[in-house]
């Protein structure tokens, strides 16, 4: 190792002194020589030589300081290029923390950032024992941190958990406490005029921070609090591009929804111009969903589309749909997937139904085009009412005309053709009589037999008339039972058989009107019957039997008839009341609404009028029999249509 009296400045200046400085010789190598050149010198030269030594101290103490604060200089700089360089507040505030840490060495730093209220929490520290500093929130004017707040300056304290000059919180005191921290010092992060946080500095140990690091931590403040307002400028510039990447797609996606509905609304109405029907409105439909559509009529027939799982008939679509005229779409789920159903309603009420299926859930878009497909399905529907209803009325004025005998045959039949109906095919007539409430039920079922059966049915008079093609009036009868499944008719039914052709048809069609007002008459409406199952009325249907069956009448209950003609009472009545209650006085009275006196009194004038022999219950069948077949004789009169 060179010894120091081998050490010698170099002389290239030719002052020793300033050479020490450019070779950077340290203090204790420029103390080691002015003790060497006072050992060398003479006594006078000693005074200049401790003046020269003083010098190099003070300004190598000079260069040594400048050479720091270069350092600190461009340890700054480097901070503030990787600072610039990083775009997440999280990491800017992480950064900051080691970098405090590492320029003043540190035990801990952290930072507090100001909130919306005015409080200060603390986000990050680096170099903390726990999570017991991370998450701490004080008011705007508490500890150290207020101070620094409230005053925009640097604020330090020597001990801080022994230091009376800031107000304490317990949360904060506790946190310091576990940290074991005494010296801290807190710079304020100023972006413009507003403090938008504190960054702190901390020892484990007393500390005096003097003035050169309040200014370094003060420096690295200036740099973190513009790379922390420039994080979030960039957070917030990123939210509001993501912001507007989302409203753009939402925009393109309900533009392309709406697109899509107009493509289908616009495909659909080609359809229907050009005359589609059922079948192509599924076909669009199912290409535009990719999934399976069927359409299902209001008795829940599918009438088009791919079969969706659900069931027809009783128990269908209808009841899964549970319609009371609300339009809304309606969604089943079960293991095999998801089934929307829309249902197709007119003013008129429930039309239909189009069900979608897929075995993955179906999208409110698909739903909504669903939703345009059953508008299309309804124009469809009324289209072919339209239609239908212009050929029932056509039909309707064509069997009017055939069964009055007021246009020739020719005519008619010519009037038949251009209907569709053909005369000579008809096999049977119903005549379809409705109950007094509900004239529409006899026109459904009307038209229902017929489709099923075959043929053509129109409203006549005051009662339905339907002619059967290719079935006999057995099969017509049967066919009428089992569509009813067991519960009344909502009309009452005659039917006869017809041999083909306006003639026949007419004499069948009076046949069978006669057959249902019968059924009537015997107090069994709702119920369907051939004229040939009328047994002893049978006689009711042509002039003879009526002529016999009138004198029979006569013979039996004549004087009784004439008696209330005349004198416009009602014996007749009482008579039939008082047989069809089993001669009892009470109830007879209570169905008549008449005292029993005044029953005692018709009761005399009857027998006075057709004699004792109809109290005989032998005879009664026979007063009950005529009664019945007067009542028939009425009802049955001959009609001019």
């Amino acid at each position: 190792m060179e010894s120091m009296e081998d050490r010698r400045p170099t002389t290239s200046s030719g002052d020793p002194w300033l050479d020490m400085l450019t070779d950077g010789w340290t203090s204790v190598e420029i103390e080691d020589y002015r003790r060497l050149r006072l050992t060398e010198s003479p006594a006078h030269e000693h005074q200049a030589i401790e003046v020269q030594a003083l010098r190099t101290l003070a300004l190598r103490e000079r260069l040594a300081e400048q050479q720091r604060h270069a350092d600190e200089l461009r340890v700054l700089n480097g901070l503030a290029r990787r600072l610039a360089s990083l775009r997440a507040s999280s990491e800017v505030l992480q950064e900051v923390a080691v970098q405090a840490r590492r320029l003043l060495g540190v035990d801990v730093s952290y930072i507090m950032l100001t909130e919306a209220d005015g409080t200060l929490r603390i986000d990050v520290a680096d170099g903390s024992m726990g999570s017991s500093l991370r998450g701490i929130r004080l008011p705007s004017q508490s500890g150290l941190g207020g101070e620094v707040v409230r005053t925009g300056r640097p604020v330090w304290s020597e001990a801080y958990l022994d230091d009376t000059c800031f107000p304490h919180t317990p949360s904060s005191d506790a946190a310091a406490a576990d940290e074991r921290l005494g010296g801290i010092l807190g710079v304020p992060l100023i972006a413009g005029e507003e403090t938008i946080g504190v960054l702190f500095a901390a020892d484990r140990r007393s500390r005096l921070f003097v003035a050169r690091e309040v200014e370094l931590l003060a420096a690295l403040a200036s740099h973190a609090a513009v790379a922390i307002t420039n994080a979030r400028l960039f957070e917030q510039y990123r939210a509001t591009a993501r912001d507007l990447q989302t409203a753009y797609e939402h925009l393109t996606h309900t533009d392309n929804v709406r697109q899509r509905a107009i493509e289908l609304r616009e495909e659909l109405t080609g359809v229907i111009i050009h005359g589609g029907g059922f079948k192509e409105i599924a076909a669009a439909l199912e290409s535009a969903l990719g999934t399976p559509v069927a359409v299902f009529d209001h008795l829940d027939k599918r009438l088009a589309g791919s079969p969706v799982g659900v069931p027809g008939g009783p128990g269908g679509v209808r009841e899964l749909v549970g319609l009371a005229g609300d339009p809304a779409p309606r969604r089943l789920r079960d293991e095999h997937g998801e089934r929307v159903m829309v249902p197709v309603l007119l003013r008129s009420g429930y039309a239909g139904c189009l069900v979608a299926a897929s075995p993955t859930p179906i999208d409110d878009e698909a739903v909504h085009l669903l939703t345009i497909g059953a508008t299309s399905v309804a124009l469809v529907v009324m289209s072919e009412r339209s239609l239908a209803e212009a050929e029932r009325r056509n039909r309707g004025e064509v069997i009017n005309a055939l069964l009055s005998s007021d246009i020739d045959e020719a005519t008619t039949r010519r009037r038949a053709r251009s209907a569709g109906i053909d005369m000579e095919r008809i096999t049977a007539v119903a005549v379809l009589d409705p109950a007094p409430d509900d004239s529409h039920g006899a026109v459904q079922w009307g038209q229902r037999l017929v489709s099923e059966l075959g043929g053509w049915s129109a409203e006549y008079s005051d009662h339905v008339v339907a002619l059967i093609a290719g079935a006999s009036p057995v099969e017509v009868r049967d066919r009428l039972t089992s569509l009813a499944a067991g519960t009344e008719l909502p009309c009452t039914v005659g039917v006869a058989s017809c041999s083909g052709g306006s003639r026949a048809a007419r004499d069948s069609h009076e046949k069978a009107r006669q057959t249902a007002t019968v059924l009537n008459a015997l107090g069994r409406p709702g119920t369907c019957a051939q004229a040939s199952e009328l047994g002893v009325y049978r006689g009711l249907f042509n002039q003879a039997g009526r002529d016999e069956i009138a004198a029979f009448v006569r013979l039996t209950i004549g004087p009784l008839l004439e008696h209330d003609r005349r004198r416009r009472r009602t014996l007749a009545h009482t008579l039939g009341v008082y047989l069809d209650q089993s001669r009892h006085h009470a109830r007879t009275c209570g169905e008549l609404h008449i005292h029993a006196n005044t029953l005692y009194q018709r009761l005399e004038k009857i027998t006075e009028l057709i004699g004792p022999r109809w109290k005989d219950p032998s005879h009664s069948l026979e007063i009950q029999l005529a009664l019945r077949m007067q009542r028939l004789l009425d009802t049955l009169a001959p009609r001019h249509d």
